[in-house]
């Protein structure tokens, strides 16, 4: 018995290898495929998994990144950041503008309530921003549009599940699903002229703070004009290192939970340590790839278009994004896709979309062909653009949803005082190299492609029943 109880699988096979001869080559081989089909069914479980938690974290991660590539800046939670005048190509984050500046906030409320003060409009100067989460849900407006209707006033930030905590008297409510979150609030400008922007960063150096509830330190503003301030990422395996910080740091929650049951299986826990084999790493490349090749379709391909096939514009959002206020989420689903590709395009949706903005994206030429860096296009904008305020479009990298690297203009607004034509029309020149005497030109650095974004600030009723609309974008050939 003892001897039996000894006999190994290996002894077993090959016995019945010598006993079965000619037949153990046949053996042999349907082993080897039987271990072959076994690791290729793991392989392509771990490629799915991948996948499908990167589309669902791509929100998450690019979150956090905003506030990680501020931190790489040198910036630090309740410092306010801001643009002492437009920003330029360094500020690589999805599709700002460059018409307004920014103020840029970092916060955490895991050890304590956050307080921000946001400035009273002036005749001058108006505000419109928003304060979002980690996940990118923006959680409420400011500014005119906002909250505080133009007047100012102290927002409350807090950690939604803290019952211990009480909002103050005299301050917004801000409650946060998540430990941090970012803000970003543009003060709006009747002029890019030195004494209005020097008066613009006396305004916000003044009138503008962050700082823990309770806590008498004030950091120092921080200008970041012409700073390389980031949030883009590298689409690589680094996603899920990412993704495992994010995980451990916030909290998990109930519809996290299918998501989380995916992650696992590719290595990613709850306060675990992502350690991938260099073979895993080479599929994660691979997978990633994938997903941001399809970030971009989105954007090329969303619908719905604005004035159907009479122009190539598009609104540039999802319609659940607006059916659920940002937050992607209704009574009976989260929507995946479209969650992903919003956060991979847009630095702060507002909580109410279209009141004080409304945008329009443009991905084709006039022929149906995809806007492509090395060509050269020009765009004729009708006279009469109807806003209250003014008008811009600016030109994005399709491959990061952002400002073409390395380019000196990046668009062109209507406070620009761009030349005009005597009927009123305005034609803006797009391609690699210098067109029209470099007037009215945004270079594209002949990336392969690029996007536009057409801003209307204060859009009045013209814009809202299609009374007006724009020209497609011809290629000059």
């Amino acid at each position: 018995m003892k001897f039996i109880e000894h006999i190994t699988f290996k002894t077993i096979l090959a016995v019945l290898l010598l006993i079965y001869g000619a037949n153990s080559s046949a053996l042999s081989q349907n082993m080897s495929s039987e271990e072959s089909s076994e690791i290729n069914i793991e392989k392509k479980r771990f490629e799915r998994r991948a996948f499908e938690s990167a589309i669902w974290g791509q929100p998450l991660v690019a979150g956090n990144q905003m506030i990680e590539g501020a931190i790489e800046a040198r910036q630090k939670l309740n410092q306010v950041a801001y643009f002492s005048q437009p920003p330029n190509w360094k500020f690589q984050q999805p599709t700002p503008n460059n018409s307004t500046l920014y103020l840029q906030l970092i916060y955490d409320v895991k050890d304590s309530p956050v307080v921000i003060e946001i400035p009273a409009e002036t005749e001058q100067f108006k505000v419109f921003g928003s304060l979002l989460d980690v996940w990118q849900r923006p959680v409420v407006d400011v500014g005119g549009a906002g909250d505080d209707k133009g007047k100012g006033g102290k927002y409350f930030l807090y950690q939604a599940d803290d019952e211990s905590i009480t909002v103050p008297e005299g301050y917004y409510p801000v409650p946060l699903r998540t430990y941090r979150g970012y803000g970003t609030i543009r003060i709006i400008l009747p002029n890019n002229a030195p004494e209005t922007l020097a008066d613009a960063e006396e305004y916000i150096k003044t009138k503008s703070a962050q700082y823990y509830y309770n806590d008498s330190e004030r950091l120092p503003h921080m200008d970041i004009y012409d700073m390389e301030y980031a949030s883009v990422f590298p689409f690589d395996h680094t996603f899920f290192e990412k993704l495992q910080k994010v995980v451990n740091y916030e909290e998990i929650r109930v519809e996290d939970k299918y998501a989380m049951g995916m992650l696992s299986s590719i290595g990613i826990e709850k306060g675990g340590n992502f350690s991938p084999s260099e073979e895993q790493k080479v599929i994660l490349d691979n997978i990633m790839s994938e997903v941001h090749l399809e970030l971009q379709d989105h954007i090329l391909n969303l619908p719905p278009m604005r004035w159907g096939d009479h122009s190539h514009w598009a609104l540039p959002v999802a319609p659940s994004m607006i059916a659920t206020q940002m937050t992607y989420e209704d009574e009976n689903k989260i929507y995946v896709d479209d969650k992903a590709f919003t956060f991979y395009m847009y630095i702060s949706p507002p909580v109410k979309l279209g009141k004080a903005t409304a945008y329009l994206k443009l991905t084709h030429d006039k022929e149906g062909n995809v806007l492509d860096g090395k060509k050269n296009y020009k765009l004729t904008v009708p006279p009469n653009v109807p806003v209250s305020q003014f008008w811009s479009v600016l030109a994005y990298d399709l491959a990061t949803a952002s400002y073409i690297r390395n380019s000196d203009r990046i668009g062109l607004a209507s406070t620009e005082e761009p030349q005009m034509n005597a009927d009123g029309t305005c034609d803006i020149y797009f391609g690699p190299n210098e067109l029209n005497n470099g007037v009215n030109y945004i270079p594209t650095e002949a990336i392969e492609h690029f996007f536009l974004l057409f801003r209307f600030y204060g859009p009045e009723k013209a814009y809202q029943d299609n009374s007006w609309m724009l020209n497609d974008i011809v290629e000059i050939k």
